[in-house]
C-alpha cells in the first residue's frame, strides 16, 4: 500500500475506535483499532519494488 492509503487506514480506524467508544459500541471500538493497526502492519512491509528495504535498515 501507498503511504498516503495506509495514513488514510489508520485515520479512519482511529476515528472508528473513538466513535465505538463515545457511544458505547464495543465492536466498532474493535473493529477501528483492528482497521488502525493494520495500516500500521502494511507500513511495515517491505516495497515489492524495494524488497531490501528491510536489509538496508539493519546495515
Amino acid at each position: 500500500m501507498s503511504k498516503t492509503k495506509d495514513l488514510a487506514q489508520r485515520i479512519v480506524g482511529r476515528t472508528r475506535q473513538a466513535v465505538g467508544e463515545i457511544i458505547g459500541d464495543q465492536n466498532l471500538h474493535d473493529d477501528g483499532k483492528a482497521q488502525a493497526q493494520h495500516g500500521w502492519d502494511e507500513r511495515e512491509k517491505p516495497s515489492e519494488l524495494n524488497p531490501l528495504k528491510k536489509l538496508k535498515q539493519l546495515t
